[in-house]
């Protein structure tokens, strides 16, 4: 399923203010990036949110949220949250925030060696 365009519009209003992050294609969709971390994205529908550990469990007891997987393996730290919860830019900018300060928090991403070709 492609990603809701509207949505990604939206989150990149919510990170208007904030600095150091950049977007890229990722996980079928459309994600924001800090420190070489993905922390938000819509993807599939909806929109996910890397959180931090001891947040996780929490948030999927929300009845809006669940774990987030791609190709069938959760990726582990992040959540889907279904549009639903999402109708107000108060109820977006809360998530995009608190991904956004988690990530910036972490240590820089290592870069991943590129694949050779043979």
């Amino acid at each position: 399923m492609p990603y809701d365009e509207r949505l990604f519009e939206r989150m990149l209003d919510a990170l208007e203010r904030k600095e150091g992050w950049s977007e890229k294609n990722m996980y079928g969709g459309r994600v924001c990036v800090v420190n070489g971390h993905a922390f938000v994205g819509a993807v599939d529908g909806g929109l996910i949110a890397l959180c931090p550990e001891e947040a996780l469990k929490k948030h999927l007891e929300l009845k809006h949220c669940t774990p987030f997987a791609q190709n069938g393996k959760e990726q582990p730290g992040w959540v889907k949250v279904s549009m639903d919860a999402l109708k107000t830019a108060k109820q977006l900018s809360r998530w995009v925030d608190a991904s956004f300060v988690h990530a910036s928090a972490l240590p820089p991403a290592k870069a991943k060696p590129k694949a050779r070709k043979k």
